[in-house]
């Protein structure tokens, strides 16, 4: 499974806006909601206007900040002579037929499609394709609302609330009202097959009750069952509860939060695993888990180096 985030997305424009360069265009319209991203990212590089489809159709008054001057001087949208119409991905191509027929025969000038993700290099019903990235994929901007979540398993704590503070994880009463009163983070809209949590059987009802409160849809809750917060902590194996339950489950995706998590699942069960902290997808048997030296002297490095970047900075600016 392929994930794309938003940094992969300027990336691939970036690396890619030379099959648009050879075209003069003088006004980008994006198709809502997941073409408007890429549509402002072309029409910056290469400093033209944008605007998205239900304005072009409105023909609307076009309009831009004041740091940078744009070489066109159309000031509503059908005066454009040369229009980029694109969107974030292509499949069936059905979504870029229907955004082609509600522009009005009005409008005189040229129309070219364009679309950063397709299936296959070229596509039918799109004249330019920046980027073949396979099915099955999923993007940072679709992940939580796409139909891959109806044969997803999600962990609960860190990915749809955020996790407890120390205070709060006492076994007792505060642990309650957390579980009662916890902050979402990331709800999906689409159903979730299976919550599989390291939370205790015991607490099943306020789980219940906070993912009902919270519009949480789902077909299976998968909880520990042990007694207390201290045998949980004294599990020999802390990775066998989610791991085990998802290698033997149909779902072809977990979402865990946690890195060190996420990557002994995704090696046990052979399968891809989505880890929210780090906005990555893990391959099975791609990564070790990171609490290792090298890992950490490595970091280590980086942070060091960025610290003698900015000391640097600091000094020539107060020199």
């Amino acid at each position: 499974m392929i994930y794309k985030s938003y940094s992969d997305l300027s990336r691939d424009i970036r690396n890619n806006v030379h099959k648009l360069n050879s075209n003069e265009f003088d006004l980008i319209v994006g198709i809502p909601r997941s073409g408007m991203v890429p549509s402002y990212m072309v029409s910056l590089l290469l400093n033209v206007h944008c605007i998205d489809l239900p304005a072009f159709i409105r023909n609307e008054k076009l309009s831009k900040g004041i740091t940078r001057d744009i070489q066109s001087n159309i000031i509503y949208a059908h005066e454009a002579k040369s229009v980029l119409l694109i969107d974030d991905s292509v499949l069936s191509g059905k979504s870029m037929l229907c955004a082609l027929q509600k522009i009005p025969n009005s409008f005189e000038g040229d129309v070219l499609t364009a679309t950063v993700y397709s299936s296959d290099n070229e596509h039918e019903n799109v004249d330019i394709i920046l980027t073949k990235v396979e099915p099955p994929r999923v993007f940072e901007w679709n992940i939580y609302h796409h139909p891959v979540v109806n044969n997803s398993c999600f962990d609960i704590d860190g990915v749809l609330c955020y996790d407890p503070t120390n205070e709060q994880n006492d076994d007792g009463e505060q642990y309650i009202d957390f579980l009662l009163n916890a902050k979402p983070r990331f709800i999906p809209t689409e159903r979730i097959d299976v919550l599989v949590t390291n939370r205790l059987e015991k607490y099943r009802e306020q789980t219940e009750t906070w993912l009902n409160n919270n519009n949480v849809k789902f077909n299976k809750l998968i909880m520990l069952d042990l007694s207390s917060k201290d045998d949980r902590l004294a599990q020999k194996d802390y990775y066998a509860h989610k791991a085990n339950f998802y290698k033997n489950s149909t779902c072809n995706l977990f979402v865990e939060s946690d890195i060190d998590q996420a990557i002994e699942i995704a090696n046990r069960s052979n399968k891809f695993v989505f880890c929210v902290d780090e906005n990555m997808m893990v391959m099975p048997g791609g990564l070790k888990r990171f609490k290792n030296k090298k890992y950490l002297l490595s970091k280590l490095r980086f942070k060091l180096s960025k610290i003698k970047i900015l000391r640097k900075m600091y000094d020539t600016l107060k020199s």
